[in-house]
């Protein structure tokens, strides 16, 4: 049994799609309530909430963490031999000195309300009493291009191809970012949660192609025309996310380039 929160998101949709196994999807925020079955096997996954992204106080982004601390205790009650699976979108996730991305082993120094989020549900994950594990990822793209919801700048970008949209870029064009395909997350997504844990609390850095915004636009535009407005106010900044532990523990190698 797989239990799954944010199975209307992104990730949630094709992980429903290419998984097998019986999914139980969980889709309440506001108010967190028992919802759990006792089993000899089973695997909570939490997609997290996205109300942090619209956040102007802070305190949805504290509701968001108490309802997943909730979440986990209540998961980890009925099935103390499961385990818990993490997805921690949080591409901002920086070293306090420069502009790399954090290791598994070192501490990260969140830049925005969002990050800060994930980064609190991940130490309180560490204090449930099951076997976890977090997947920090980076920028998941690939998903169906519509105008009504695209993730993330290569999608957006594929979403205006031949249109009258103006597509807004607020970076330097050599700025560098880190890009992981759909379907490469959800693969890794899916060995993770048929394997066994070896440690009680883990981590993986999730990472696939390093690329600058400039190769981004150059790649895409060759699909087709693009009306885009650049405004060079970013710093440059280099993501570089180490994803050899992922390979080593579960066979998993990245497939999918932009």
């Amino acid at each position: 049994m797989i239990y799954l929160t944010g199975a209307n998101g992104l990730i949630g949709k094709r992980f429903q799609e290419l998984c097998n196994k019986k999914i139980t999807s969980i889709s309440y925020r506001d108010k967190v309530v028992d919802l759990f079955q006792s089993h000899d096997q089973s695997c909570l996954i939490h997609l997290g909430w996205s109300s942090t992204t619209r956040d102007t106080d802070g305190l949805k982004a504290k509701n968001d963490i108490w309802n997943s601390q909730h979440l986990f205790e209540y998961y980890a009650e009925k099935n103390p031999n499961g385990k818990i699976i993490f997805v921690s979108t949080a591409g901002d996730m920086h070293l306090d000195n420069d502009y790399e991305i954090v290791t598994e082993d070192s501490e990260p120094n969140p830049r925005t309300l969002y990050g800060k989020s994930k980064w609190h549900v991940e130490q309180v994950l560490n204090t449930i009493n099951c076997k976890t594990i977090v997947l920090r990822t980076t920028n998941v793209w690939g998903g169906k291009v519509n105008h009504s919801r695209v993730n993330g700048l290569p999608d957006k970008l594929r979403a205006a191809l031949n249109t009258d949209e103006v597509v807004e870029i607020y970076a330097n064009l050599d700025t560098h970012v880190d890009l992981i395909h759909l379907d490469d997350f959800v693969d890794l997504l899916i060995k993770v949660s048929d394997n066994d844990l070896k440690e009680e609390h883990d981590m993986l850095i999730v990472g696939g192609q390093s690329i600058s915004i400039c190769d981004i636009i150059k790649k895409v535009s060759t699909k087709g025309l693009l009306n885009l407005k650049i405004d060079q106010k970013a710093e440059k900044t280099y993501l570089r996310v180490a994803s050899t532990k992922a390979e080593t523990t579960f066979g998993w190698k990245h497939k999918h380039y932009l």
